[in-house]
């Protein structure tokens, strides 16, 4: 079960919250045209957080394999509400690419942390 007495679920549904209504913005009058190009990794950053944060909440106790499990699900949606969200935005573009981007970068942060924790827990 997930400790909500604690920060950390609520430090990730905060950055979950954020990263969607940032999705509901039109970034269309940002001074720094350019920035585009670099598209993949700033989704690929954002979502490393969020899966560092995933693994910071699920590793306050041990996990079980089911909590894992659930847990990679739900974050596994995320991209795709994130997406939906940018596809319903105006001057927002939605991509597979993005998603898959996404995808990467969540997976990572888990795996970042798991191995990090790891070494210095044992």
């Amino acid at each position: 079960m997930i400790n909500l007495k604690s920060h950390r679920p609520w430090l990730l549904i905060t950055y979950v919250l954020i990263m969607f209504s940032n999705s509901m913005f039109s970034f269309i009058d940002i001074p720094i045209k350019h920035i585009w190009k670099y598209d993949k990794f700033i989704h690929f950053g954002e979502y490393f957080i969020l899966g560092l944060l995933l693994f910071y909440m699920l590793y306050e106790k041990q996990i079980s394999k089911n909590n894992l499990i659930y847990s990679i699900m739900i974050i596994s949606l995320i991209p795709i509400i994130d997406e939906s969200i940018q596809y319903f935005t105006p001057n927002r573009i939605s991509s597979v690419s993005d998603a898959i981007s996404d995808y990467f970068g969540c997976y990572f942060g888990c795996f970042i942390y798991h191995i990090t924790n790891r070494i210095y827990n044992g």
